[in-house]
């Protein structure tokens, strides 16, 4: 055997696991929505069956940073792309957690990062998760903004046929919905926000919406019930889409749309070019210090070999 254990870059294995499994017909699923709408804490909630009520303060513990357990309480400006077991099944799934917007206008920064991601890590989808933190009145500028962006990158059409729309903080316990059945209830504004999105975006068709509160309280039954529940009917929408991919569109709308951006964007494709050269010299290395690792463990048998057969003699 080899005479010395090789030091391994576990970002570069996860990196190449990430390209591998991205690309092989796994099904893949976009969130995007405002900042603190719940992006993150969904995407753990559904890739772990644990809610970020259960799992509070422990950010670290998450596949899915949440912004709301970040100490500037703000999201950051990196997409972040895992292959996770949806409720604990055994095919795996691609969840994309985009950059969350806060205003009109989202960061150049965070718009080159996802698209420099797209490019390299996730160039299809398959669907596209609407996040919005209920309950909602109106349309605010900065998800407008948000899903623009994302028609803009992968057709408005492609968007718009494989998208669903999730409402998160909606505590779904007996109680709580019997009070807002007294004002809005849960099926009214399910509805209501349908149409805003179909006479905002001039949409004919209507779009899917789902409960599923990532803060559920999975010590009590109905709220852990209803979360599985609902669950299942977002993996069927999955299901549905599992041959319907849509791949990026030509990215110079998105480019040539913000002041800057197109600069940005090629300085981060330079940083990108970069790090995977690196990245190839490091694995070159790794390879060429394995192989010697080997011979120099064959070397040292034959050796022992040869000790044994003089020993004999």
């Amino acid at each position: 055997p080899p005479l010395f254990f090789l030091r391994v870059d576990w970002s570069l294995v996860r990196a190449a696991v990430v390209c591998v499994m991205t690309e092989a017909g796994i099904p893949k699923v976009l969130f995007l929505g405002e900042t603190g709408s719940g992006k993150s804490a969904l995407c753990n909630a559904l890739a772990h069956q644990v809610s970020s009520l259960q799992s509070r303060n422990r950010n670290d513990m998450k596949p899915f940073p949440e912004s709301a357990l970040s100490q500037d309480n703000i999201g950051n400006d990196e997409v972040v792309i895992k292959n996770v077991q949806l409720l604990g099944g055994r095919e795996p799934v691609t969840f994309i957690d985009t950059v969350g917007s806060n205003s009109s206008e989202i960061s150049n920064a965070a718009v080159a990062n996802m698209l420099v991601s797209f490019k390299y890590d996730c160039k299809s989808v398959n669907l596209f998760v609407i996040v919005v933190k209920a309950p909602v009145t109106r349309m605010n500028a900065a998800l407008v903004t948000c899903i623009e962006m994302f028609e803009s990158l992968f057709g408005k059409d492609n968007f718009w046929s494989n998208v669903v729309v999730i409402f998160t903080c909606l505590q779904q316990s007996r109680e709580q919905i019997e009070r807002r059945q007294a004002s809005i209830p849960d099926d009214k504004s399910v509805t209501e926000f349908g149409h805003l999105l179909q006479t905002k975006f001039k949409r004919r068709e209507s779009v899917p919406v789902i409960i599923l509160d990532s803060h559920y309280n999975g010590d009590k039954d109905d709220e852990r019930k209803s979360f599985i529940a609902e669950a299942g009917n977002f993996f069927r929408i999955l299901q549905s889409t599992k041959d319907k991919a849509v791949s990026l569109e030509d990215l110079s709308p998105v480019l040539d749309k913000y002041n800057g951006l197109k600069e940005e964007y090629e300085k981060k494709l330079r940083e990108k070019e970069e790090e995977l050269k690196n990245a190839k010299i490091k694995a070159k290395k790794y390879k060429n210090a394995a192989n010697i690792g080997v011979a120099v463990g064959a070397g040292t048998a034959g050796l022992g070999a040869v000790a044994a057969a003089v020993a004999l003699k």
